[in-house]
């Protein structure tokens, strides 16, 4: 599925362009979703988790001047945040080489699932048809991604006494297991859980139809997380099909 005018890519790859030249573009701020879950302080709300990381950082920092690696992640968090926003989403957290969103499901969970997998997909054409073509000119090294995503009820607790300034934070399965769940992403993979799976299996529209999966064999002795459907069996994990 295309996401990308041609003259939206080109605006892209300027943007990516000139930060590499002069430096990031955007204030990038979470001060967005600790709103939204400063609303929600001490109770539960549901959210979609989305985890995305860069695959092989790791390498790329002991091999990179570190000018250059840091240019990629804030290029690469820059570009994840302006599309997030565009599907409805919050970054919660800028995390090393990984961006945390959340994407609040509160009033409608389809929707949200929705919102999260259309913008896992535009992730990945922007990085293939936008930033890494831009990387290449730049002599730095294209990159790939793994994602991976969690539905669930997520607590939000406040540290402190003011709702204002202290520090909000969530905690629960769904943002475990959506980084669980990343981790065993291969390169530019899109991961989901088991219930983003079957928000999106029962619901009965025609654009959910349309929406595939394939289920994704894990190995029993390292994944040992349990359905949370069915604890005599283990939490499944698809893999989203993107067209």
């Amino acid at each position: 599925m295309d996401f990308l005018t041609f003259a939206l890519q080109e605006q892209i790859r300027a943007r990516v362009t000139k930060t590499l030249k002069d430096g990031i573009q955007l204030n990038m701020s979470t001060e967005e979703s600790k709103k939204f879950l400063r609303r929600h302080v001490n109770i539960r709300t549901n959210l979609v988790i989305m985890i995305i990381d860069i695959n092989n950082s790791t390498q790329m920092s002991l091999t990179l001047p570190d000018f250059k690696f840091a240019l990629i992640l804030q290029t690469f968090a820059q570009e994840v945040s302006i599309v997030v926003s565009g599907y409805g989403g919050f970054v919660f957290k800028y995390e090393g080489d990984a961006v945390i969103v959340i994407f609040p499901a509160e009033y409608d969970e389809i929707k949200a699932c929705k919102n999260a997998l259309n913008c896992s997909t535009a992730i990945l054409e922007i990085l293939k048809k936008a930033i890494n073509p831009v990387f290449k000119e730049n002599e730095l090294p294209e990159i790939t991604v793994r994602t991976g995503l969690a539905y669930g009820s997520t607590l939000v607790v406040l540290y402190g006494k003011s709702l204002e300034k202290a520090h909000v934070d969530i905690t629960g399965s769904s943002i475990s297991l959506a980084a669980k769940i990343a981790s065993i992403a291969k390169p530019n993979q899109v991961l989901v859980g088991e219930l983003i799976y079957n928000i999106i299996a029962d619901s009965k529209d025609k654009e959910s139809d349309k929406i595939k999966f394939e289920e994704v064999r894990l190995d029993p002795i390292k994944w040992k997380y349990l359905s949370q459907s069915d604890p005599q069996s283990f939490y499944h994990v698809y893999q989203y099909l993107v067209n």
